[in-house]
């Protein structure tokens, strides 16, 4: 009988070991399954070999299934938020404590405010967050801001959550404008964000900076230079209409309360009445902001709506009869948005119809 040295028969044994730990991965992986190191372990313990030394073949991570995007995020305080881009999210402007928190939670590093509401900073900074404010408006988003975008999208820290006030129209497009540019998502399916989003048929010119976008390879994203801005200056007639807008939204809340409280809801809704009626009449007194006549007759036409809800001396009002008050606000408010409404679509949602803001 042929006897072999010890260093033979090791090397002949390794040889068996090694075929047939591959032989079971090849066989496991011919019946669908997932070639593992879990069935060597038997072997390698007969053998004392490291069982990642019988079956160098690493196995596959089943990782969970990706969630598919772009798609809508169960938010509890910010308000209709969507995930474009694993890096991107888009949604409405953050309130409070606990809508910096859950923006935390999210891993969130950069907040982008396309609005024209001064950024929280503070906040923002308290929660290890930074802010960049690029400001845009209804009627489309320029080519030099979504470059802007984009570039801020690519050099600061991920993820970043872009918002305007409700989420619904300006950071829509954009995010997908900006991440289009950035090369992050393709400009085919771009669209279906804002579809998603819920943003208004009417907004046509934001509709169309997005189709607008392409993706250019070669750009050399150094000859875009800006500070990232954690403020940015906003044109008079756009701060006016931020103002205009916090308070119309107020009443709206006054109104609603009154179902509960007459007396308080009244009392509110009487001083964010005589709030509007003031910022009416000062943007009227803004020769230069208001330009076209057209638009003064829209705000002069708004403000006889105002005048029509409450007299402007306030000790007046608290003599009506309240139920008959309120019910008189809320109808009148009606038509007061639907003068707004009106006003928006000539002015803000077109871009063919601009209204040049004052230079001082």
């Amino acid at each position: 009988m042929t006897t072999y040295p010890d260093s033979h028969r090791a090397f002949f044994f390794q040889i068996v070991v090694y075929t047939f730990a591959f032989w079971t991965a090849f066989d496991d992986k011919s019946r669908g399954g997932e070639p593992g190191l879990m069935k060597n372990e038997p072997m390698a313990r007969a053998t004392g070999v490291d069982s990642a030394t019988i079956c160098p073949i690493a196995p596959k991570v089943s990782a969970s299934k990706s969630k598919t995007l772009p798609g809508k995020m169960p938010t509890k305080f910010l308000p209709n938020v969507i995930q474009i881009h694993k890096d991107v999210y888009s949604g409405g402007l953050p309130l409070g404590e606990s809508a910096f928190d859950e923006l935390r939670s999210l891993g969130i590093q950069t907040i982008m405010s396309v609005d024209g509401v001064t950024p929280d900073v503070v906040s923002a900074e308290t929660h290890q967050m930074r802010y960049v404010h690029l400001p845009h408006g209804y009627d489309g988003v320029p080519p030099k801001r979504v470059l802007e975008i984009a570039k801020t999208i690519r050099d600061l820290p991920k993820p970043i959550y872009i918002h305007c006030h409700h989420g619904l129209h300006r950071s829509p497009a954009a995010a997908s404008a900006g991440c289009v540019a950035a090369g992050l998502i393709r400009s085919e399916d771009s669209l279906a964000i804002l579809q998603l989003a819920g943003t208004g048929k009417n907004y046509v010119g934001l509709y169309a900076s997005v189709q607008e976008v392409e993706f250019e390879p070669n750009r050399n994203w150094n000859e875009i230079r800006f500070d990232f801005p954690s403020i940015s200056p906003v044109p008079p007639i756009a701060s006016a209409m931020v103002s205009i807008d916090q308070t119309f939204q107020r009443f709206e809340s006054s109104l609603a309360s009154s179902d509960n409280d007459s007396a308080s809801g009244l009392s509110n809704s009487n001083h964010d009445l005589l709030m509007l009626r003031e910022l009416y009449s000062e943007l009227l007194r803004d020769h230069k902001a208001i330009g076209d006549p057209l638009f003064y007759d829209k705000v002069n036409n708004g403000l006889k709506i105002i005048d029509s809800m409450i007299p402007v001396d306030s000790s007046i009002i608290s003599q009506a009869t309240e139920t008959n008050a309120l019910d008189q606000s809320a109808s009148m408010f009606k038509l007061l948005k639907q003068n707004c409404i009106a006003c928006h679509q000539v002015f803000r949602d077109v871009p063919e119809r601009l209204i040049q803001p004052s230079s001082d």
